[in-house]
């Protein structure tokens, strides 16, 4: 059994007229419901819309404004693990291994307190320490390369895992009932639409082949139950 959350951009695609519906007995007419509305927000600069249904903005000032367009294709789905458990999970142990050293670190620097104060003084007022610091400041200047190593690991980390929520954020949001992605194995499903779009910009027309990829997440909970996200656009090349 799954569950649909695509309530979430439904009040975005009130803004699609009602033509649109006439193409969902073709192909194609769920995806071309949802990139007219992206365009169609696009041009209009309605935020709250695009806030609602796009990952990625199309500027009508760099890019130009989407009058009309032809859908030409839709591919086959193609999807691949979520991996925010995962990558959550190592950013707990990356946080868990630089309490651990700073821990260490701290302790060094209060056996040391002294000699450290006379390294940094030194290395301040650029001066040589004294011979009986030199084993201070090689250990000191260890330990704060280490820090900034561990650092970057944490940061790495963090940036991993926030780039895969919001992967799929957008697709399962409902404010009603917020996720705790981290909590969840899934799937991040994509598929790429070809369109033919009339794009007007600095007063000109011109006839532009696109790639439109859509996305959603597909999320599976503790009890096997499938959650469906909604799709929402990803990418405009």
């Amino acid at each position: 059994m799954a569950r649909s959350r695509t309530s979430s951009f439904v009040l975005a695609l009130l803004v699609v007229p009602m033509v649109a519906l006439f193409f969902s007995a073709c192909g194609g007419g769920a995806e071309r419901a949802l990139i007219r509305s992206f365009f169609l927000a696009s041009r209009l600069n309605d935020r709250p819309t695009l806030n609602n249904i796009a990952m990625v903005a199309f500027d009508p000032g760099e890019r130009g404004s989407v009058s009309t367009f032809s859908l030409d294709n839709v591919a086959e789905e193609v999807s691949r693990p979520l991996l925010v458990r995962e990558l959550n999970e190592a950013l707990l142990e990356a946080r868990r291994v630089d309490d651990e050293f700073t821990a260490e670190k701290v302790a060094y620097q209060d056996e040391n307190f002294d000699a450290i104060n006379r390294v940094l003084a030194a290395e301040r007022d650029g001066e040589s320490v004294g011979r009986r610091d030199t084993e201070v400041q090689e250990a000191w200047t260890d330990w704060r390369d280490r820090t900034m190593e561990h650092a970057r690991l944490v940061s790495e980390a963090q940036v991993d895992l926030t780039n895969e929520q919001n992967a799929a954020a957008l697709s399962m949001y409902d404010q009603n009932n917020p996720l705790d992605l981290t909590q969840y194995d899934g799937e991040l499903v994509t598929k790429e639409v070809s369109i033919t779009a009339n794009l007007e910009l600095n007063g000109s027309e011109s006839e532009r082949a696109m790639v439109v990829t859509l996305q959603k997440a597909v999320l599976t909970d503790s009890d096997g139950m499938m959650i469906e996200g909604g799709w929402v656009v990803g990418a405009v090349n």
